[in-house]
């Protein structure tokens, strides 16, 4: 379990990095709030992603399930994050310095936000289907 968490803490800390890059373009205390914000938001959709995929398995121990889902929210936290908020520090970023004008920034955001629900549908059945094969 400390090598898991460990690698856990290495990506949580290349995910901070990378936001605070793509949000270059404003004040550090913004990119923290950006980086606090970001995580809090992947947290709470990890967490209903889990409990979609966790209702209903019939495991020999509660006790197993909830320390996978643990291990599994520790490793996809960040790296939603990362994907996620990177990305629309990014936008916000360029359109925030007039790179981009603000049709071509909702047409980013909206291709960007299709990708991501795919990934975050990809994530759920890998997550559904990990912990079937691993407890149940």
């Amino acid at each position: 379990m400390t090598v898991i968490k460990v690698i856990a803490f290495v990506i949580f800390v290349i995910s901070c990095v990378t936001i605070y890059h793509n949000a270059n373009s404003f004040e550090p205390i913004k990119r923290i709030i950006y980086i606090v914000a970001g995580m809090l938001i992947m947290y709470l959709i990890t967490t209903v992603i889990c409990n979609i995929k966790t209702s209903g398995i019939v495991v020999q121990s509660e006790e197993a399930l909830k320390d996978t889902v643990h291990v599994l929210k520790i490793i996809f936290v960040p790296i939603n994050a990362m994907i996620g908020t990177s990305v629309l520090c990014n936008i916000l970023g360029k359109l925030k310095d007039k790179i981009i004008d603000i049709e071509k920034a909702k047409k980013r955001l909206i291709i960007f936000l299709i990708i991501f629900v795919l990934i975050l549908i990809f994530e759920a059945n890998y997550i559904g289907n990990f912990i079937t094969d691993l407890l149940g």
